[in-house]
């Protein structure tokens, strides 16, 4: 193959390259509304099977068998601001057959100025509680603590104006950011990249100026898919929680 076939090959792996990367950000930046929320559930205190019947738990002197931790995230994981206004039906997290011990605790939230806020309502026969907010821009929300019984499940409900639904997305597992491995990332994208590929492109038209002219042309298009993906990584792999959804235990 000579040097303008593997030119040719290499603007066409270039043009599908930033044909993806551009589709991808074009997703990314759309302008939408998109309500997400998580949840982790976790048993903190109860009596086993084996427990002898005189063994009482109590909760604010209350009689229970078991007592689980529920902490949830709800936030804006889109571009397009939610306001108050939006909200057509509440916007409710249900315990299903579980009773609600005391009125659900606000852990974290992106600002003050959203003005979330929480209560414990009946909805549907479950107990649940409901949120409340001013607004929500791009990953604004709240973490929300809840202690309960036993539930069935946990879902939500609701209705804002410019969405289909309130996304469930997962467990909830906060993680940090790692900012230095982004920038690592981004520079091989805007940097590194466009260098390799114009080092490529214009490529020596005679082969004795570049000894074996195979195997760095190989080693060139090698370095190139690995640029491309450390770009597009950051993404496509994308932080499922925001910064300052991390709570300390």
């Amino acid at each position: 193959m000579n040097v303008m076939d593997w030119r040719f090959l290499v603007t066409i792996i270039i043009t599908i390259a930033l044909g993806v990367v551009t589709i991808v950000l074009a997703l990314k930046l759309a302008r939408k509304r998109q309500p997400v929320w998580a949840y982790k559930t976790t048993k903190i205190i109860g009596l086993g099977s084996d427990a002898p019947p005189e063994l009482k738990l109590t909760f604010n002197e209350r009689l229970v068998s078991d007592v689980y931790q529920t902490r949830l995230i709800f936030f804006n994981k889109g571009n397009e601001p939610i306001l108050k206004d939006d909200v057509t039906e509440g916007i409710v997290i249900h315990f299903e057959e579980a009773d609600i011990l005391r009125q659900p605790t606000i852990l974290a939230m992106s600002r003050k100025g959203i003005e979330v806020s929480v209560k414990q309502v009946v909805r549907d026969g479950d107990n649940a509680i409901e949120i409340d907010f001013k607004y929500l821009d791009h990953n604004d929300g709240a973490v929300i603590e809840v202690l309960h019984t036993t539930s069935q499940g946990v879902k939500a409900s609701g209705n804002i104006i410019g969405t289909n639904k309130i996304r469930y997305i997962g467990e909830f597992v906060p993680s940090y950011d790692r900012p230095l491995v982004n920038v690592v990332m981004r520079m091989a994208l805007y940097v590194v990249m466009p260098i390799v590929a114009i080092g490529v492109l214009f490529w020596p038209s005679r082969k004795e100026e570049i000894p074996n002219e195979s195997v760095y042309i190989v080693v060139m298009l090698v370095l190139l898919f690995y640029m491309i993906g450390l770009g597009v990584a950051p993404f496509i792999r994308v932080r499922r929680f925001p910064r300052w959804s991390v709570v300390k235990s």
